[in-house]
């Protein structure tokens, strides 16, 4: 069997023009239906694929590529890894004439995912990476997509409702059943366990209440333990949780563990910084400030998520389905990977 088929030997072993081997691939007509026969029959004789890097090189087409992900003032905040891998992924692939457009939203505003949503539409991008915070307004949004003809991919969450050519998450449900476990190895029985949301409009952000799901799941199995779970929701204000818990007639002192459902924990943390003896702590993300806590015993797991990872593998994904026109893995889950202090220093999140 040939190795490396050009067209040129298509067109010689059909006894035809290259123009003519040209109009069959791209499926134009003038074409008569025998020599079209007998061109296809060569071309999966010879497995025969067109290189779509080259072409896209030699066309000199703009391929522009649009992102919605939430706004961040701080490098330090979570949202600024996602974006590391996104503008790394871009790097490498620019030279095919690949462009992004970055939108962004306010986590505690959906009002401005509309807006940025709006703004991506008008657009019409060759394709959108988007994590889908808002629940409502996200499934709005990725319906018009459809509507369009524009592929797009989830990262951090997905929602069951919509149909993206693919999505790179965490399983939210299994990290809240992992985060359980490891809280309950490290408490007494009958202990009083905090489970805290930081955020606004929790019942528009499916991914913390998978993990809030799953959490509640492992300890359905342990009811034998008989610990009380106390769910709370907040903003980003320290004082709140407080007040909260005296409204419920219970103190600082009174909790045994936390499980907060983000990278936040940094900020429920600080609630207690004046007790002598902590809860025991669970958190999400490896931005700085947790990293600082975990390192100091205040928090003593971390579960990382790979968001660079994320945003690195989405771009690639939108590249191969648009622009190499190739199948991509519709469901890619990252590893759901539990740090501590003992081991942060030998870890890479990449």
């Amino acid at each position: 069997m040939k190795k490396n088929i050009r067209i040129i030997d298509i067109a010689k072993e059909a006894g035809v023009s290259i123009g003519t081997v040209d109009r069959v691939l791209h499926e134009r007509s003038e074409v008569s239906s025998e020599t079209k026969e007998r061109i296809l029959k060569i071309i999966k004789d010879f497995d025969y694929h067109p290189n779509i890097i080259a072409r896209s090189l030699a066309s000199k087409k703009i391929i522009t590529f649009a992102s919605l992900t939430p706004w961040f003032s701080d490098k330090d905040s979570y949202w600024a890894k996602p974006q590391e891998g996104i503008e790394k992924a871009i790097d490498q692939v620019k030279q095919f004439g690949v462009r992004l457009k970055q939108f962004y939203f306010k986590m505690d505003d959906s009002d401005t995912f509309t807006t940025a949503a709006e703004k991506i539409l008008e657009l019409s991008p060759d394709g959108v990476l988007l994590a889908p915070w808002a629940k409502r307004e996200a499934l709005k949004f990725t319906q018009a997509l459809l509507e369009k003809g524009i592929p797009f991919i989830f990262i951090d969450s997905t929602l069951k409702e919509a149909t993206p050519i693919s999505f790179i998450v965490q399983n939210s449900s299994q990290s809240g059943y992992l985060a359980a476990k490891l809280l309950d190895y490290g408490i007494k029985e009958q202990s009083l366990i905090l489970l805290v949301h930081v955020t606004r409009e929790i019942d528009n952000v499916t991914h913390l209440l998978q993990r809030e799901k799953g959490f509640l799941d492992y300890f359905e199995t342990r009811k034998g333990r008989k610990h009380r779970i106390i769910k709370i929701e907040i903003s980003e204000n320290e004082n709140e949780l407080d007040a909260k818990l005296q409204e419920m007639g219970l103190a600082l002192n009174d909790i045994d563990a936390v499980f907060v459902t983000n990278s936040k924990v940094h900020q429920v943390v600080s609630c207690f910084k004046d007790l002598i003896q902590g809860p025991k702590i669970i958190g999400y993300d490896l931005i700085s400030r947790n990293i600082e806590l975990l390192n100091l015993g205040k928090i003593d797991f971390l579960i990382c998520q790979k968001p660079e990872k994320q945003g690195f593998i989405a771009i690639n994904l939108l590249f191969d389905y648009i622009v190499k026109k190739e199948k991509v893995q519709s469901e890619n889950y990252t590893p759901i990977d539990i740090i501590t202090k003992e081991n942060i220093d030998y870890y890479s999140s990449v």
